[in-house]
């Protein structure tokens, strides 16, 4: 009977750690916003590999969610090759609305992988990683939405037991469904 009450309350603290802090810009007409580009990944770990890993899940999500039509890979890369652009996060507005054009996309995603790594919870070691992402309105060159969220991979029998949990890959697809979420009400 004691347990009942533990596994209510580490249920509610799992849940409790999955917000996600998100803004849009009040003026922002996201209906105009219908072909998207998503430019590589930054990242502030101490392995570029993440990012790479992250940005391919979220194209993923991005394409299944059918929200927008998204600009191949390729020529997002042939268009940053074109322009000269060696580090995405300095881009001005003027320079966005540039590159937006060369893709024929009417917005940009930026994405930053600020986490990426085994977090210590007790007995048990979880994946626990964080994602910025932005959309960048390519005519303009203006924030129009941003969402930043932090999710581990461990459940509720890892924490108790010390077993089991998400891959990482389950966690970034979580995390970026949620974030998404906020932009495709």
């Amino acid at each position: 009977m004691r347990r009942l009450p533990l596994l209510v309350f580490l249920a509610a603290a799992a849940t409790a750690c999955r917000s996600t802090t998100y803004y849009v810009h009040p003026r922002a007409d996201l209906g105009t916003i219908q072909k998207v580009g998503v430019l590589p990944f930054e990242t502030m770990t101490a392995e570029r590999s993440p990012a790479d890993k992250v940005q391919k899940i979220f194209i993923s999500e991005l394409l299944a969610s059918g929200a927008f039509e998204v600009v191949e890979p390729g020529v997002v890369l042939k268009a940053l090759k074109d322009d000269k652009v060696e580090n995405v996060a300095a881009l001005t507005p003027a320079e966005i609305v540039k590159l937006a054009k060369a893709m024929g996309a009417s917005g940009l995603f930026f994405g930053t992988v600020v986490d990426y790594g085994d977090a210590r919870g007790g007995s048990s070691t979880a994946t626990e990683i964080t994602i910025q992402l932005r959309l960048v309105d390519g005519q303009s060159g203006a924030t129009v939405w941003t969402a930043s969220r932090t999710r581990s991979g461990a459940t509720v029998s890892a924490r108790l037991f010390g077993f089991g949990g998400d891959s990482s890959t389950e966690v970034a697809r979580d995390l970026i469904r949620d974030e998404l979420s906020t932009l495709l009400k």
